[in-house]
């Protein structure tokens, strides 16, 4: 198990756990109990990523306080030592299990740095700072990889390697006809039933004949018969069924490969038309209408949501990019600072809520710190203020950002929720 992240913890001097290595132990065991419970319900995964992203964050962050219970299980003592929940402490525990469950799995890494991407700009991290930006750099990195390789192109020619279809042991015994038996049996059949001598009046259509076809008839296929079955008797059916039932199954997996390596790249091919053919269109498929008869408050939510509903599970960065540029069609003012009060205040008008609530299904709201697209689902549903966005987001209502930032925010938090189900 990795335990970096708590190592870089303890050194930036934020707390201290003491010289007794009995204390570290009890943190490493933490860790792997909450990796555990947050691999078996990755839903956890964006809530925890934004309270471990936060040194602000509240002590009653529920988050915090399942973690310190796991901790206090080890460490019994936690809290003689610490009266106040020692939040760095939890969120290095958090911070480490998440990166455990990351580095082990693209798909949960994806989830993560998805999430973390969104806030990172925006709190203050101070002497954690280099902390995170290793921690981030490390699982986009791992995402990263995998979405290209599930978008790759393949450029090689495609060879169906057909195998050897080999039979070994195959081993034929003696086939011998009994020249004694046949013998006699001839020479049975050539006797006339009712008198010794021979001639043509005994042969052909006479009684002798018949006698003779009958008698010759049933020796002959007596012998053959007999040679047969010993020849049948040597041959075990597993000598030829298991080789051609091998050939059969090492063709399958090889056909398997080809075509699974072909689909990938037509649906690659067919993703890419997809996306090309929407930003070209300019065209929202679930509205019914164009994205410039849209208010251009309304613009960045709807165009995040159109692109997501066209999205597979995993996709690389440049996905961002071609949401931004798409959005800069429509709106060449988009990079323009703005900040999130004004941009906030501007979509909790009741018109434009009535456009985009449908598109945020309304959710039971703990309390606690949610996503930045979370906070718009509530806000669209009169469940929030944006005054409540720093206590919420641990964003400050007055910090600048860009249009761009709330499109692709959207968009990530989307595609981290569709990871998760």
């Amino acid at each position: 198990m990795e335990k970096i992240f708590l190592q870089l913890f303890l050194e930036t001097g934020l707390f201290d756990i003491g010289d007794n290595d009995t204390r570290l132990e009890n943190l490493e065991a933490s860790i792997k109990d909450l990796q555990d419970k947050l691999n078996k319900d990755p839903k956890l995964l964006p809530t925890y990523t934004l309270v471990a992203l936060d040194p602000q964050v509240p002590q009653n962050e529920q988050a915090l306080i399942d973690t310190e219970t796991i901790v206090t299980g080890y460490w019994k003592a936690l809290r003689t030592k610490y009266s106040d929940r020692p939040i760095h402490i939890l969120r290095g525990v958090i911070l480490n299990a998440l990166y455990n469950l990351g580095i082990s799995d693209p798909k949960l890494a994806r989830v993560i740095n998805l999430t973390a991407s969104n806030l990172y700009p925006y709190v203050e991290l101070n002497k954690e700072a280099a902390i995170f930006q290793k921690f981030l750099t490390e699982l986009s990195d791992l995402a990263e990889k995998n979405a290209i390789e599930s978008w790759a192109l393949i450029d090689e020619e495609q060879s169906l390697k057909i195998p050897t279809l080999k039979i070994s042991g195959l081993k034929f015994g003696d086939v011998k006809v009994d020249q004694t038996t046949l013998e006699a049996g001839l020479l049975k059949a050539i006797q006339n039933e009712t008198v010794s001598n021979y001639g043509t009046a005994n042969g052909g259509n006479t009684p002798w004949g018949t006698h003779f076809a009958k008698t010759s008839s049933t020796t002959i296929a007596a012998s053959i018969s007999k040679a047969a079955s010993s020849l049948g008797a040597s041959l075990s059916p597993d000598t030829i069924e298991a080789p051609i039932n091998k050939f059969i199954s090492d063709f399958k997996k090889s056909l398997d490969v080809v075509l699974k390596a072909s689909f990938s790249s037509i649906n690659a091919v067919e993703q890419r038309s997809k996306l090309l053919w929407w930003k070209e269109t300019l065209y929202s498929t679930s509205l019914k209408t164009g994205y410039r008869t849209l208010d251009i408050s309304l613009q960045p939510i709807l165009m995040a949501y159109d692109l997501y509903i066209l999205l597979p599970a995993l996709v690389p960065v440049s996905v961002d990019y071609l949401l931004m540029d798409t959005l800069r069609l429509v709106n060449p003012k988009l990079d323009d600072e703005i900040s999130f009060f004004d941009y906030l205040t501007a979509i909790d008008n009741s018109e434009l809520k009535e456009v985009y609530k449908p598109y945020f299904t309304d959710k039971i709201d703990n309390g606690g710190r949610v996503s930045i697209t979370d906070f718009i689902t509530l806000l669209a549903h009169n469940k929030v203020k944006v005054q409540d966005l720093y206590l919420r987001t641990g964003i400050d209502l007055k910090r600048n950002t860009s249009i761009t930032y709330f499109t692709t925010a959207i968009l990530h938090d989307l595609m981290a929720t569709f990871l998760t189900k």
